[in-house]
């Protein structure tokens, strides 16, 4: 048997650092919040070392919210309901379950012909995801509201100042596209569980969240879009404001089955995102915003700011993203455009940048400017 041996020792003897500095930890430092303004990306010096980067950070989307490894994806059987007609475009409600007993509910639009039959050929498409108005994609902010837009040239008629969400869904119809505009969880037809499901730190401590169903969500919509027969496969897009712009980019990270994006007012390297379904434990540990529409290089990506925390893009994250493009030799498939008279929006003069955005990389093949009807 071994002797015993007891050390006397000193509180001050076990002490590493002075009492003026601590251990390089960063638990130790300041706490982070989503309204810190230094989410910044530090661009790589090479290709090679951004696509490492990029596949590490990929993981970290995944994993933090609940989808590492990825979830069953069931086969689909959407439910159509009967077709309304419109001038050059159908609308039905659909839904599927992107698990069992749990729905993705949203409105299909499907461009026709001037007899109003179906078009035959494959069509390009995109994936439409609204943030958080009223009602979500039925959203109305009323006849006051509306004026206001008129007034102040955000908008052009009064009927898409009223209806700005389907206004939007309706011309990529006009223009030729399938369009399937999905609700967030907790919006206008999906109400079975409330928009803060998960949040507690039960749930967190489990990585489980609002965010990883929503994302899963917006995987299961892709897969619904590119289902469809009349889909052309290779020219499928995809858009959203403020948190449909999240759900934007990160579906264009995690997969590249979207050709082209357009996020709206919500790419910055300041406020990341102020609900639940944009905030999830570890997700941006070392990144943000700007590096998650990074990852979708060297696939297009047009981005749109207003007067709100995304107002200094084309200063502060445009330039690191052409930086990243760049290591592809694809600068010109990146774009961003700011207008600082209006506020958090997707008003007409962004939708105008989302047209022809979608225009020149889908391939629609219409002559420019391309005019929104009412």
């Amino acid at each position: 048997m071994l002797p015993l041996v007891l050390l006397m020792c000193s509180a001050d003897s076990l002490t590493l650092y002075p009492p003026d500095k601590k251990p390089a930890d960063k638990r130790l430092g300041p706490v982070r919040n989503l309204n810190d303004k230094d989410f910044f990306l530090k661009v790589p010096a090479t290709r090679e070392a951004w696509i490492s980067r990029a596949k590490a950070v990929r993981e970290q989307l995944l994993v933090s919210q609940g989808l590492w490894p990825m979830w069953p994806r069931e086969k689909l059987a959407p439910t159509f309901q009967p077709p309304i007609v419109r001038d050059g475009y159908t609308v039905e409600a659909v839904s599927f379950a992107s698990l069992p007993g749990h729905y993705v509910t949203g409105s299909l639009y499907r461009p026709t012909n001037k007899d109003g039959s179906r078009k035959s050929q494959k069509l390009p498409a995109i994936l439409v995801a609204h943030g958080h108005w009223a009602e979500g994609r039925m959203h109305d902010p009323g006849e006051a509201e509306a004026k206001r837009q008129l007034a102040n040239k955000a908008e052009s008629h009064p009927a898409n100042a009223r209806y700005f969400l389907q206004a939007k869904a309706a011309h990529f119809a006009r223009l030729g596209c399938i369009v399937f505009q999905y609700d967030m969880i907790g919006y206008a037809d999906s109400k079975v569980l409330g928009h803060t499901a998960f949040a507690d730190a039960e749930a967190e401590l489990r990585l489980q969240n609002l965010m990883g169903l929503q994302t899963f969500n917006s995987l299961r919509a892709l897969d619904f879009i590119e289902s469809l027969p009349e889909v052309d496969t290779t020219r499928i897009g995809m858009t959203g404001a403020s948190g449909g712009g999240t759900q934007t980019f990160l579906l264009a990270a995690l997969d590249e089955r979207i050709s082209a994006a357009v996020p709206a007012v919500m790419v910055s390297t300041a406020m990341q995102g102020g609900c639940v379904c944009e905030n999830a434990s570890y997700l941006r540990v070392g990144t943000g915003n700007v590096e998650f529409a990074a990852l979708m290089a060297p696939r297009p990506m047009g981005l749109t700011a207003a007067n709100d925390w995304t107002i200094e893009i084309e200063k502060k994250g445009y330039p690191e993203l052409q930086a990243v493009y760049k290591l592809f030799e694809a600068e010109d498939r990146v774009k961003a455009k700011c207008w600082p008279e209006f506020g958090h929006n997707y008003n007409q003069p962004a939708r105008q940048f989302a047209y022809e955005f979608f225009n020149q990389h889908l391939k629609l093949g219409h002559a420019t400017p391309i005019i929104e009807p009412a």
